[in-house]
């Protein structure tokens, strides 16, 4: 069953109860109205806030549903392209929204993107419209150093980026840097701790060190 169809079974589950309580409640004060009716009340809130629960939840799921979908799709598409590349799921810090504005000025950057790190190049995708867009190629010949740096966001909260120093083949220095998702399809970022840790010392020794 699609998530389509298990939201609209839920839906119409809940209007089914609902509808049920409206109609028991008619009934009784049809046939008893002397009826102390308070617990019935009491049901009937309990069935309404339950409802209403299950309908915000199911609609969070489904969007987290969809976000995950579009990423792995992203994952599908780049991996065609290049099936060696490591796969990390980002967000844009101010750096890298100033420098896609500046390479890629016809670009609207949204909130999630993904870097596909190789050997000796990084590439920064985002999918647009069911279709997979690189926005970025990073190219080095050595990197300086891979760190973490706390950074403000456009909305003014502090988040902790991943920064690449790196050396391009031009021997020019530059600065990549990236807020890093907890998952694919998540919209929470990761903090200081052992996966961010874990994460730098992967990329400084395995992936990106010529």
């Amino acid at each position: 069953m699609s998530p389509a169809a298990r939201f609209a079974v839920l839906r119409w589950s809940i209007v089914g109860v609902w509808t049920a309580l409206l109609l028991g409640r008619v009934v009784i004060t049809a046939t008893a109205p002397e009826a102390d009716l308070s617990w019935f009340s009491a049901v009937e809130v309990v069935a309404i806030l339950l409802g209403l629960v299950l309908v915000v939840a199911a609609v969070v799921r489904a969007r987290s549903t969809r976000r995950r979908r579009e990423d792995e799709a992203l994952a599908l598409a780049v991996r065609r392209i290049d099936p060696t590349v490591w796969l990390v799921p980002a967000a844009p810090t101010p750096e890298l929204r100033d420098t896609i504005a500046e390479v890629r000025p016809e670009v609207a950057l949204g909130d999630r993107v993904t870097w596909a790190f190789g050997a000796t190049e990084a590439s920064l995708w985002e999918l647009d419209d069911r279709k997979a867009t690189r926005l970025l190629v990073i190219r080095w010949s050595r990197t300086v150093h891979v760190g973490l740096e706390d950074v403000t966001d456009a909305r003014g909260h502090r988040g902790c980026a991943l920064v690449v120093h790196y050396v391009r083949p031009d021997d020019t220095p530059a600065v990549a840097s990236s807020f890093i998702r907890t998952a694919p399809g998540s919209r929470r970022m990761l903090g200081r701790g052992p996966r961010m840790e874990r994460l730098v010392a992967e990329l400084g020794r395995e992936r990106i060190v010529a």
